[in-house]
């Protein structure tokens, strides 16, 4: 006997007999919304997470070049390696300073530009003849555009004036608004002069790098001799503490959908169970025609593995299509308050796998105890049929 004729009885008693169980049919459409959700969740929330790790790096940089101490030294062979190799970079002097504006003071991280390098992209139009701040920053001591502030390294002072902090005084000529939090409530940019004179410290003690770089160019400028001792710091480490909490959101997640995914599994059991008694009597005729018990037994646990991976297939299938179409055509669907006016879609190949792996692998776990049950009290179809006789 044919399996293929065994498996269309079993869909078509499914789908259009009378005693059809809707139980089961829950749990199938249970099963495709399992997979069709977590396609579409990981899709967005990839995207999510992808626009701000773009955002962060386009300020801080992919990686960051970092001299044990400010040094006044020509870094013209590092410079001429990153520009033959086509990178974007900036060197400074940076430090953490606190900000005096009337009675409100804030702490801040002062990067020093030099501005003979090439300027990141975030600061091409900025003016420079003052202090380029972040917006937060600005409203949280109340400075408004050209006002003056004081700029305090409370670890540089001045002997003369009896150990006192330095400080200088700046207008505010700019503001920055970046859409990342930290950047925006914390930091601000300077011509490296104003920073040198600040610190009474020459030179420049960090190289930022944006974009790609790879390992080979990394090598060649850790190897450029130079007098102060320097290291390097990938866009990972500098935000060891971002990246940890995007892992454990994803994971988070994950663990949610599994739990709730519980629930499907629950009528996947109870459908199956009521399924199994229900062709009992079925499968008692497929073995009246000559077909073995063991091979029904086989082909009625194939046939549950053959739907529940087309359900999930499927849906995959129209959750991938759902992200496509929000990815062409999904026009600004959030109000102004949100960073991401569209939803943004990065999907790769071990979201697809997950999203198709993890509602498979909950049914098919559930849908054997179900198969285990039905085996176990029909161990003979002879002591069923003298039952009924």
């Amino acid at each position: 006997m044919k399996v293929w004729p065994f498996f269309r009885y079993f869909f078509s008693y499914i789908l259009r007999a009378k005693t059809r169980q809707r139980l089961l049919f829950i749990a199938v459409v249970g099963l495709f919304l399992s997979a069709f959700s977590l396609m579409v969740i990981q899709g967005i929330m990839g995207g999510l997470q992808k626009g701000l790790i773009a955002r962060s790096k386009a300020i801080h940089g992919s990686h960051l070049i970092i001299f044990e101490e400010p040094t006044a030294e020509s870094l013209a062979p590092i410079k001429d390696i990153l520009i033959k190799e086509g990178i974007h970079f900036y060197s400074e002097l940076e430090t953490e300073v606190m900000l005096k504006s009337r009675n409100f003071v804030a702490p801040a991280k002062l990067h020093g530009i030099d501005l003979d390098d090439e300027k990141p992209e975030f600061l091409q139009d900025k003016d420079f003849k003052g202090l380029v701040m972040g917006s937060e920053l600005a409203g949280k001591i109340h400075l408004q555009f050209l006002d003056e502030v004081q700029i305090i390294a409370p670890g540089v002072t001045d002997s003369i004036m009896g150990e006192v902090p330095r400080f200088v005084t700046e207008t505010l000529s700019d503001y920055l608004y970046t859409e990342l939090s930290e950047v925006d409530e914390f930091e601000i940019w300077s011509r490296v002069g104003m920073v040198q004179n600040l610190l009474r410290a020459p030179g420049v003690n960090q190289i930022r790098l944006f974009g790609a770089v790879s390992p080979e160019v990394l090598e060649k400028v850790l190897n450029v001799p130079t007098q102060v001792e320097k290291r390097h710091l990938s866009w990972e480490k500098m935000n060891e503490a971002l990246v940890w909490s995007l892992n454990l959101e994803t994971k988070v997640m994950l663990f949610l959908f599994i739990s709730m995914s519980l629930l499907v599994a629950i009528a996947i059991t109870s459908g199956l169970m009521i399924f199994y008694s229900k062709i009992r009597r079925d499968l008692m005729s497929f073995w009246i025609l000559g077909m073995a018990q063991k091979q029904l037994v086989g082909l009625c646990f194939k046939f549950t593995l053959i739907l529940s991976a087309l359900t999930v297939v499927i849906g995959g299938i129209f959750g991938y299509i759902t992200l496509k179409l929000l990815e062409g055509y999904g026009h600004d669907l959030m109000p102004d308050i949100f960073v991401e006016r569209q939803l943004p879609v990065q999907l790769d190949f071990s979201h697809i796998v997950m999203s198709l792996v993890i509602p498979f692998g909950i049914s098919l776990i559930f849908s054997y105890f179900s198969f285990a049950h039905f085996r176990k009290e029909n161990q003979s179809f002879v002591a069923i049929v003298r039952s009924l006789g």
